[in-house]
């Protein structure tokens, strides 16, 4: 979850940079361990930007922004280049159609969130493959699951395994529901919000991040958790379905990761 004060952070710097002018674009060495996201993170550039702005030199950037060349050299393009308008208008294109006061209704399907599932899975399957774990294959019914999952969370504003109403676990009885056979299943889910209320559309969590860095939060979240690392690396898991639910006005992101064998 972003912190209320590196938010508020963020967005002081957008509106300086495009009021203001930005200082000349910088270069950064990437180092061993380094990923795009990181590095767009720590410039305050989006991830879109930071390839484009590279890719010329390093066409491999667009295809594998996870884990670049250590010791290639990146130029980091400067956010007020493109002038306030088009960088606010960039944002808002990325965003679901805000809704106000309606924040619990879930968004549509887009090319965004599909996207920001398929890194997610990469992004675990890497971390298996570290393992000598064979990848996790994508199982349209687990997705639907996670699907209903996610969006159950946005709708009824609330964050657990467990059902606020029923107190059963509640990835059980849909997989149960739908008559899915199984010996063993398990389920990781995460979210990513705003710190308070009002924020511009352009500007929520939503808009702000592209499919890399929100892929990004949420693997390495659950990386560096020892009981989701668990369902991630366990060897008797075979299948996934991974699928984020987001409120319409762009301030909450849900994700859910369900497995089985």
């Amino acid at each position: 979850m972003f912190a209320a004060g590196l938010w508020q952070c963020i967005i002081a710097s957008v509106l300086l940079c495009g009021l203001w002018g930005c200082a000349a674009a910088e270069t950064y060495t990437i180092q061993p361990g380094d990923s795009l996201a990181n590095v767009a993170l720590k410039y305050d550039v989006t991830l879109t930007d930071l390839i484009r702005a590279n890719q010329d030199r390093y066409p491999a950037l667009a295809v594998d922004p996870v884990n670049p060349e250590p010791g290639i050299e990146l130029v980091i393009p400067a956010p007020g280049d493109i002038g306030i308008d088009q960088w606010f208008s960039r944002l808002a294109q990325a965003a679901s159609p805000p809704i106000t006061p309606a924040p619990n209704v879930p968004a549509a399907p887009n090319e965004k969130i599909n996207a920001v599932a398929q890194l997610i899975q990469r992004g675990i399957n890497h971390e298996r493959a570290a393992r000598n774990l064979p990848p996790l294959i994508w199982d349209e019914p687990l997705n639907e699951i996670a699907q209903a999952r996610s969006n159950d969370m946005i709708r009824r504003a609330y964050f657990s395994h467990e059902d606020p109403q029923q107190g059963t676990v509640a990835f059980q009885d849909l997989i149960r529901s739908q008559n899915y056979h199984f010996l063993l299943a398990g389920e990781n889910i995460a979210e990513i919000k705003n710190q308070g209320s009002l924020v511009p559309s352009g500007l929520t969590v939503y808009a702000r991040y592209g499919p890399g860095e929100i892929a990004e939060q949420f693997v390495v979240g659950w990386i560096n958790s020892a009981e989701h690392r668990e369902n991630i690396i366990n060897p008797h898991f075979r299948k996934t379905g991974i699928a984020l639910g987001v409120s319409v006005d762009g301030t909450r992101i849900v994700a859910t990761q369900i497995f089985s064998d």
